[in-house]
């Protein structure tokens, strides 16, 4: 038996060649795959040999290379790049902020290069390159501004290339190529207003600007045989790297709305898509207008004008989406495209009409299998797709029918195992996936079904480690990942030692040294180490910085509803229950990679109404409980694909939710549901025939319900419902006028408080729902201007809002309902500064803000009981000038939680308990003057969630518990 720690080999399996399958038999059924049984079933891993289990961390386990940052104060390492052995990154540690750092695989070798802007602020560095034996990158100093820099790995070899935006002006340097030695880039002169093609050597006077004549940025610089191919504005270029001097090779200003795709480089060719957005009625340069097609059109080059033509035109891309997108296997390009009949499929081309083709219809019929990350290795391209019967899995092609098949069912069954990060490195494939029971983790494949397994379960059960960009440098493939009481921090895998892509398949792994690793830890409801604080990391739903466009949610009892996307499923309906184990997919209500988009989120009697588009029957109204099972469309409201729903999410009164829905004939009109398809049913036509009166603005007031509706006479006015038809009344507040807008209305007091539009400007109005209780409170900003009410607050009786006036600026005011009530609170920033307050909560039946008095303590986080007295500084949280920035205020459990930034920390998680000596910091969330920057917080009965600005996993939920708001 191997010892625990050693190495450990994955050994390659039996190879194919492509002429051998471009030769073979027709295909009868799935092809089999290097390293597959016959039939097309994955053999046993080769692990299984020696002893080894299917598991690679049972035995081994990657090293953390160093944990620059300890506790889940995490580094957040990223742009992991190799410059001729040495792999260079940039983190972020408490001392030094975010800087550039450099490691050779040993916590010894691992260290910050320079702190370019010394102290806590960090460099903001950004864009590593190599060329020649250094790397370029954009850096901040804290004095030049947004520069270009340079290292060869020393503190005395990392300097400025040059101040191009002299003084504390920024140039942005940005889109990086190296030709020959020779870094290329674009940068912004604000003398001039343009932003430039630049051209620099590392060495004092070799960088200069590149004469293009072009009045738009350069983009997609690409090097080929000594010379720099790139867009400018609508024309493809050359630079020749010696002389100098640009060639138009293709001028497509013909074409309008263009966007584009590559170039790629294939065997000594440049291989780009250009693509042209429909318009309707567009104006030709002779002035004839005409219906412009959608088109995209793949082109070749060899560098010279006559050779740069069109090959052919391809079905519309999947999507833009970064270097994937277009990708070379030796002559041969592969992309995803959609034909409109067959959906995103897989398609090559060889740089002729006739072999431009669709490969494979992965995904039979219009569906699409979203092919993604597609990646070159070898003489095949390695790619995710999803199938109704495996889900989203790993799948290889080498350009033929029958050379296209999945590779490895990760994860049996349809949930798929959602790969993600896959990349080739070494000469072998490094991706993340998650199986059953465990979240995503680190794989690795040497091309083969036999040869592809998991490198270890970095921490051990559902929990992610979520892998991210990994990199070969030297004889070892670092990568990011996660756990939950260290953070997101550098980890390395050792290659066999000649490196070569033959041999590359052997991995080892070196074992885990120094303080007993909580790698391969249990992950529970929560880290519990006790440097970390309270809050924690609920599950990175998609593995590493990417986001999972988490875009609503809704608490019912002790689950979080969401919507989000982790690029299998599409956006779908999750829950979490604050666990790692507890945050999963509901249902997949689109099946397959397409997108039901759950939106319009509402608690309803312990359960969640929502809107979704199941690809059947339009976005209508569903219901879940948290369950597959219990997930159902509640009624098909307008039969057959189209939608029934409206723009607003369904309000509960009385047991009974009611909404805004089009059932086809009469148009958007009042509804109400019960739960269930019987008791769905329309509750009146307010406005008769098709058109729709569009109700919306639900609001409650002394136990009845309101509602905005049109109608033919009167316009918008608002309405009163008891659930029937007979009770559904319009109120006509306003007689003789065109409309009243209650959007944005709030109750207190027993009386709506509203702004609205009148021949005095949009100012602040009340309503006790009668005509003669309907009138303005307070022309704030005198004559026709608008003082423009906002941020209504309710306090008790009384509602706070922010308004303007011409002589105090943008203030804090308040109104009972009252025209004497209503009346400015204090004025805060002295003069006509629009330096509102922000935020406003009610809490401990007071009004909590963030405001800048502009004195000498900056926006802080004030008070008011709304007398001028009571409006006060709460507490000076940056001593000083300096502004703690208070933001995101959230009551909840007795409790105010913030964002605020402490002077020395960045914004980070804040709480109060309504006294000055309870008000204080809960958690440092991410290391130096970055800070975590929580925002959107939202409570369920045990937890409080939200997301983090600043964060290596992206925007995924962190949550504490509530009992840990009293610690």
């Amino acid at each position: 038996m191997r010892k625990e720690g050693s190495p450990m080999r994955l050994h390659a399996g039996v190879l194919i060649s492509p002429l051998a399958l471009l030769l073979g038999l027709a295909c009868s059924g799935p092809a089999a795959v290097p390293g597959e049984e016959a039939g097309g079933e994955p053999a046993a891993l080769a692990l299984q040999e020696a002893g080894a289990s299917q598991n690679a961390s049972s035995t081994s386990t990657p090293s953390r290379v160093e944990d620059s940052v300890p506790g889940r104060l995490s580094a957040g390492p990223f742009e992991l790049t190799d410059v001729n052995g040495t792999l260079f990154f940039i983190a972020t540690d408490a001392e030094h902020g975010s800087e550039l750092w450099k490691s050779d695989g040993t916590p010894g070798g691992t260290r910050i290069v320079e702190d370019i802007r010394p102290g806590q602020t960090g460099a903001s560095v950004r864009g590593l390159m190599t060329a020649g034996r250094r790397v370029y990158f954009a850096a901040d100093d804290g004095t030049h501004g947004l520069e270009l820099w340079t290292s060869n790995g020393t503190r005395a070899g990392t300097r400025l290339v040059r101040d191009i935006a002299a003084g504390g002006d920024s140039s942005y340097p940005s889109t990086l190529a190296a030709l020959e030695g020779v870094l290329y880039f674009t940068a912004y002169s604000p003398e001039l207003g343009l932003t430039q093609l630049w051209r620099t050597e590392g060495l004092p006077g070799t960088t200069r600007v590149v004469p293009t004549g072009l009045a738009y940025p350069p983009s997609a610089l690409v090097p080929m045989g000594g010379q720099l191919f790139f867009f400018g504005g609508d024309r493809f270029l050359r630079l020749d790297g010696t002389t100098g001097a640009v060639v138009t090779l293709l001028d497509f200003s013909d074409r309008f709305d263009v966007y584009t795709a590559g170039p790629v480089v294939a065997d000594g060719l440049l291989y780009f898509i250009i693509g042209q957005s429909p318009i309707i009625g567009a104006k030709s340069k002779d002035g004839v207008r005409q219906d412009i097609p959608r088109r995209f059109t793949l082109w070749k080059s060899d560098g010279t004008p006559e050779g740069t033509v069109a090959v052919a035109d391809v079905p519309a891309l999947l999507a833009f989406d970064g270097p994937n997108t277009l990708v070379t296997v030796g002559r041969r390009l592969f992309f995803s495209a959609d034909d409109g009949v067959l959906g995103s499929e897989l398609w090559t081309s060889d740089g002729t009409r006739v072999g431009t083709r669709m490969v494979k219809d992965i995904l039979p019929g219009a569906d699409s299998p979203r092919i993604r990350s597609l990646t070159a290795l070898g003489g095949a391209v390695y790619f995710s797709a999803y199938t109704p019967d495996a889900g989203d899995e790993l799948w290889r092609s080498d350009g033929s029918e029958c050379g296209t098949s999945r590779l490895k069912d990760v994860m049996p069954g349809p949930a798929g195992s959602s790969i993600a990060q896959l990349t080739a490195q070494g000469g072998r494939l490094f991706f993340t996936a998650r199986e059953q029971g465990r979240g995503h983790e680190p794989w690795t494949s040497d091309g083969t079904a036999r040869g592809t397994a998991r490198i270890a379960d970095l921490v051990r059960g559902a929990f992610s480690s979520a892998p991210h960009d990994f990199t070969r440098s030297g004889s070892r493939v670092f990568f990011a990942a996660t756990e939950p009481a260290r953070g997101t921090e550098l980890w390395a895998l050792k290659l066999a030692r000649n490196g070569s892509v033959e041999l590359a398949a052997d991995v080892a792994v070196f074992p885990e040294t120094g303080d007993g690793a909580a790698s391969g830890s249990e992950q529970g409801n929560r880290s519990r180490d006790p440097g970390a604080g309270p809050a924690f990391l609920v599950q990175d739903i998609t593995p590493g910085p990417d986001d999972p466009r988490i875009t609503e949610s809704a608490s019912v009892g002790r689950t979080l509803f969401f919507t989000a996307n982790d690029r299998s499923f599409g956006a779908e309906l999750w829950v979490t229950n604050g666990a790692a184990a507890g945050t999963r997919l509901v249902a997949d209500i689109r099946p397959g990679p397409d997108s039901s988009e759950p939106r319009d989120m509402t608690p309803f009697g312990g359960a969640l109404l929502f809107f979704a588009n199941d690809g059947i029957h339009g976005f209508e109204l569903w219901r879940s409980d948290g369950t597959p099972g219990g997930t159902r469309m509640v009624k098909d409201i307008h039969p057959g694909p189209q939608d029934s729903r409206f723009f607003e999410a369904p309000f509960v009164h009385g047991g009974v939710a009611y909404f805004a829905a089009d059932d086809g004939t009469h148009g958007w009109e009042l509804w109400r549901t019960d739960g269930t398809a019987a008791g769905t049913r329309m509750v009146k036509d307010l406005w008769p025939g098709p058109d729709g009166s569009s109700p919306q603005a639900f609001i409650e007031l002394e136990g009845r319900l309101y509602f905005m509706a049109a109608e033919e006479a009167t316009g918008f006015d608002l309405w009163r419902t008891d659930g029937t038809a007979a009770g559904t009344v319009a109120l006509d507040l306003m007689p003789g006028e065109e409309s009243l807008d209650f959007t944005g209305a709030v109750a207190a007091g027993g009386l709506f408080i509203f702004h609205q539009y009148s021949e005095l400007g949009d100012e602040m109005w009340r309503s006790d729902a009668t005509p003669e209780g309907t009138f303005l409170l307070a022309d704030i900003f005198p004559g026709s201007n608008s003082s423009f009410p906002t941020d209504l607050t309710v306090v008790g009786r009384r509602v706070f809002f922010v308004a303007d006036n011409p002589d105090i600026g943008r203030e804090l005011w308040v109104t009972d309902g009252t025209r004497e009530g209503t009346a400015l609170v204090k004025d805060i920033t002295p003069g006509a500064v629009m330096d509102p307050p922000q935020f406003l909560v009610a809490f401990g039946g007071r009004l909590f803000f963030s405001a800048q008095d502009g004195g000498p303590t900056g926006r802080e986080l004030w008070v008011s009981d709304g007398t001028h007295a009571g409006t006060r500084l709460f507490k000076d949280i940056a001593p000083g000038p300096a502004s703690a920035s208070p933001a995101w205020l959230f009551p909840v459990a007795g409790k105010l939680l913030f964002s605020a930034d402490g002077g020395h920390t960045g914004p980070e998680l804040w709480r109060s308990d309504g006294t000055r000596r309870g008000t204080r910091q809960l958690q440092e969330l991410a290391p130096g003057l970055t800070g975590g920057d929580p925002y959107l917080f939202t409570a369920t009965r045990e937890h409080v969630y939200f997301f983090l600005g600043f964060s290596p996993t992206g925007r995924e939920w962190w949550a504490l518990e509530r009992e840990d708001l009293d610690d």
